[in-house]
């Protein structure tokens, strides 16, 4: 009876998600995407239920997606950021006028956020083997970078801001843009 060979030490069914490690500091992410809109809009009106579909589509990228074939993935996100874009302000990216060109300058950050993970940097890959070893925490100093949860912390939030830093800024630069573009009425 032998043992079925694995692709490597770390098979990418057995990876934990990272994105969803410390929810509430990814969603905290949005908030300069909202920041300065005006008229209510507000990173805090976000439902739980969405704030868990923005980090479980973040982490199917480091999962399950390939970047030769993310296509769908990325219409997901454009999707997604739509939705959210809906909850946070009242209006959806069409009616923000944000459709055509704008939605295909959100996939193309999109699409460098999926090659950043699909990089698996020697910092990322080695955050995801931590986490996604259930035996990390009794493992001898030196087999992980991280030596301790506080450390580990800080490092998942530095590498999740890292990877979402592209997309997040061209989101939050296509709401202002279409912000700016929208006569501001006064109460005169």
């Amino acid at each position: 009876m032998g043992l079925e060979p694995l692709e490597g030490p770390y098979v990418r069914e057995r990876r934990r998600p990272i994105f969803s490690f410390d929810e509430d500091f990814t969603y905290s992410l949005l908030e300069p995407v909202f920041r300065d809109l005006g008229r209510g809009a507000d990173f805090e009106r976000l439902s739980e239920e969405s704030q868990r579909k923005f980090c479980r589509e973040l982490d199917r990228c480091d999962v399950e997606v390939e970047p030769e074939s993310c296509e769908e993935y990325l219409d997901s996100l454009v999707r997604l950021c739509s939705d959210i874009t809906r909850e946070c302000t009242g209006k959806s990216f069409k009616e923000w006028r944000l459709a055509g060109h704008a939605e295909l300058e959100l996939r193309k950050a999109w699409r460098h956020f999926v090659q950043l993970v699909a990089l698996r940097d020697f910092e990322w890959e080695n955050l995801v083997r931590y986490l996604s070893d259930p035996t990390a925490a009794w493992k001898a100093p030196g087999v992980y970078a991280v030596e301790n949860s506080a450390n580990m912390t800080k490092m998942v939030r530095y590498a999740i801001s890292q990877k979402l830093m592209v997309p997040l800024q061209m989101w939050a630069l296509l709401l202002k843009l279409a912000a700016d573009d929208v006569p501001k009425r006064g109460y005169v």
